[in-house]
């Protein structure tokens, strides 16, 4: 049975499967099962590097309930570090808000040079006038520029397979809550080695985690073979508060200690 999570760290799925009708073979029910247990789970729909050109009904079924069960799901559009036609991008969004109900949007492929800056907020703005409502995440897989939490509610600023024990954030995401920055993790071979990356990623400043042992061309298309286990892991980090409480405790009971001893001693 998965643990009900406070939601102090979410799991952000790139979902690049499709969502089959097979029970067996659907790792949509798999998300919607965690979600359905009070997990902060986000999907990235994809269903063909965008939204296509059509609703497409098993897409529609899948994200209604997976929402429905309390998980949120963004819609993946490609930006070709900014030399995509922003019109382009914009149309993406319009169409995922023609076929499908989600929560936002997933800006692929974000640049984190200053020249691009501009292009950004430009999508930033282009999006809310789609709709108001929906959560931009801006993925530049790297270190990025500060001024880029302009263009986004989540900055993607790690995608890789390799380095993470040696990954140093820039000082500056120390300055802003966790839930404005992701990690995404792939490659990455065992539950223990997914299980030590989380607890990086939590003292990291990172609300958004995936890690997963799927690689190749697209290490995206499967959920990891310890999903559950890191379900379990996610819903285990505390609220940051809880950490603060926990210290404001003690420090009580070790006052409360010193000065009993304190009154014992003037006696």
């Amino acid at each position: 049975m998965f643990m009900l999570n406070a939601h102090a760290t979410e799991i952000l799925v790139p979902a690049y499967f499709y969502p089959s009708s097979d029970p067996n073979l659907s790792f949509w029910d798999e998300m919607t099962a965690a979600a359905s247990q009070g997990v902060g789970i986000t999907a990235i729909m994809n269903p063909n590097s965008g939204p296509s050109t059509a609703e497409n009904s098993d897409y529609t079924n899948a994200v209604s309930t997976f929402r429905a069960a309390g998980g949120k799901v963004i819609g993946y559009v490609p930006t070709g570090y900014g030399a995509r036609d922003a019109s382009l991008v914009l149309a993406d969004v319009s169409a995922y808000k023609s076929f499908y109900q989600i929560d936002g949007i997933f800006l692929d492929e974000m640049h984190n040079i200053a020249s691009e800056l501009t292009y950004y907020e430009s999508l930033r703005t282009g999006i809310s006038g789609i709709d108001v409502n929906y959560k931009v995440f801006g993925n530049a897989g790297t270190n990025t520029l500060e001024d880029y939490l302009q263009t986004a509610d989540v900055l993607v600023t790690f995608e890789n397979q390799t380095g993470y024990t040696a990954y140093a954030p820039d000082p500056w995401t120390g300055n802003y809550t966790a839930n404005r920055f992701a990690h995404l993790l792939y490659n990455v071979g065992t539950a223990a080695d997914m299980q030590a990356a989380i607890t990086l990623a939590a003292s990291r400043n990172v609300g958004y985690i995936y890690v997963t042992n799927d690689n190749g061309a697209n290490p995206w298309d499967t959920l990891p073979s310890y999903w559950n286990a890191e379900v379990t892991a996610v819903s285990a980090v505390p609220e940051p508060e809880t950490y603060g409480m926990m210290l404001l405790g003690l420090g009580l009971i070790g006052w409360q200690y010193k000065r009993r001893n304190a009154l014992k001693t003037s006696d």
